[in-house]
């Protein structure tokens, strides 16, 4: 996406593009000592807008500007257009939220009406509201769009895939869910062709089994009727030679057989990932479905010299097995209350009831129960109490980390990576807790490591409050209740 968009220039090949393409990016920490209108790119034509205004009618100033006198006003309508229009234009993009910051990129494009945009993982910080928003305006978007994402639902409106891997990239002509059938029907074609292959390794181990049984017992024959006939001993050894290349022969001849079908089981394997090996086994936990765990009484919270978050106070009871969905729009304190649930902070007004001794794990987007400090070895050995050194590593290895990365530092590992270490890491402690939370646990991975998240919260018996704007895997998690602030 950065080659594409001239932000990276590549080791070989070109890039070649009829227009200017506008991208959106998904960091944006180069962009924080911009003001708005400087991440717009038009800083300099407003310098020159106004400095007509003030008297300077250089000519520099005029081409400068290039005849776009209402360029403000386009400017704030764009933002205005993107619920964002009470922010100047003058303000730091370094003070605004991610949120706003990716809506500061999406009204540049009615700035700049370029024929081609770049967009890479837009929906990140965006709430509800503002994704569909974004989906109305892909399908009447007339150009051309290159997105990255892994949001499922912008995806499916999506007229083709490109798949990125180790081996290239293929094509599909075809949105997100007719892909993922295609992709489960290769997934099932793999799974029987090495099913058939491991059963013509059975037989093949057979065949050479039966085959040198044979040739042992024909050349045992044959010493024999030898010793019987009388023939002289360097005959019989002649002979005896001739039956052990034969019987070399035969052994290379299976030999390569079996090493072609080991071959290709192993190409199989390597194409696939087992998912299922990444699930965890969670112990039943001591609270019986119903037991009341947290109760929230008129409560609401106030940051100094603020007014309360709510205009509501928030009245909820959390019981053990619930499956809650805290939701609600960018800035509307989800945060805020998952830490009053946790007791990082306390209600301002009201009382939060929580029960004795409550095991709580949190998930949030940076999963940030990893130490960056550790190596991966050393942060699963840390949640390890019962485990012999061997199990550990078998689960690493579970886990998709194979022995070469055990020292690799957690500070280096992808979104994805450090999401299957904190499953790891759940895995080897052998203790479930009483309620998960998780808060945006599907902003920094991509696709298959949802699904392996997906699949192993939908296993959980207990309590799980998740916060996320990604309905799909709302949807897969199979919600009981709804709290909306």
């Amino acid at each position: 996406m950065q080659i594409i968009a001239h932000r990276l220039q590549s080791a070989s090949g070109a890039v070649i593009c009829e227009s200017e393409p506008y991208f959106i990016p998904q960091l944006f920490g180069q962009y924080d000592s911009l003001t708005i209108v400087g991440a717009l790119g038009f800083s300099e034509t407003i310098r020159a807008l106004h400095a007509i205004l003030d008297g300077d009618v250089t000519e520099s100033n005029f081409i400068c500007l290039d005849d776009k006198w209402d360029i403000e006003e386009q400017a704030m309508a764009a933002l205005d257009k993107w619920n964002i229009g009470n922010i100047p234009l003058s303000a730091a993009l370094n003070d605004l939220s991610g949120g706003e910051k990716t809506k500061v990129f999406l009204a540049g494009i009615s700035l700049h009406a370029p024929k081609l945009i770049l967009m890479d993982e837009p929906t990140n910080h965006l709430d509800l509201k503002a994704r569909e928003k974004l989906y109305e305006y892909i399908r009447q978007f007339a150009g051309t769009l290159l997105v990255v994402s892994h949001d499922r639902t912008l995806l499916n409106l999506m007229s083709a895939i490109y798949e990125m891997s180790a081996e290239g990239i293929r094509f599909y002509p075809m949105n997100y869910d007719a892909y993922k059938s295609q992709k489960e029907a290769e997934l099932h074609s793999k799974m029987e062709l090495l099913g058939n292959r491991q059963k013509e390794l059975k037989k093949a181990l057979k065949e050479v089994q039966n085959a040198m049984e044979r040739q042992q017992k024909h050349n045992v024959r044959g010493e024999k009727l030898n010793k019987k006939k009388g023939i002289a001993r360097i005959a019989m050894g002649n002979q005896q030679d001739r039956a052990e290349k034969t019987t070399s022969k035969l052994n290379k001849v299976q030999q390569d057989k079996l090493q072609t079908i080991y071959s290709q089981i192993r190409d199989i394997k390597s194409s696939v990932i087992n998912t299922d090996a990444m699930k965890i086994d969670f112990y039943s936990s001591d609270l019986y479905v119903g037991k009341k765990l947290i109760e929230a009484r008129q409560i609401n919270f106030a940051y100094k010299e603020s007014s309360n978050l709510w205009q509501d106070n928030l009245d909820f009871t959390v019981y053990s097995g619930e499956r809650i969905w805290l939701a609600g729009n960018n800035g509307s304190g989800k945060s805020t209350l998952l830490k009053l649930i946790t007791s990082t902070l306390e209600p301002t007004e009201g009382t939060m009831y929580r029960t004795d001794n409550l095991q709580y794990v949190y998930l949030d987007q940076e999963y940030s129960l990893i130490r960056s400090s550790s190596t991966i070895l050393e942060q699963v050995a840390s949640f390890n109490s019962v485990m012999a050194e061997h199990e550990l590593k078998i689960c690493l290895n579970r886990f998709l980390f194979p022995q070469k990365v055990w020292d690799k530092k957690c500070a280096y590992l992808s979104g994805g990576e450090r999401m299957r270490l904190v499953l790891c890491c759940l895995m080897v402690s052998q203790s479930t807790p009483d309620v998960i939370i998780a808060d945006e646990p599907t902003n920094n991975i991509d696709i298959a490591n949802i699904h392996i998240l997906t699949d192993v919260l939908k296993d959980y018996e207990g309590t799980l409050i998740v916060v996320s704007h990604d309905m799909t895997f709302i949807e897969d998690l199979k919600i009981s209740k709804k709290i909306l602030l």
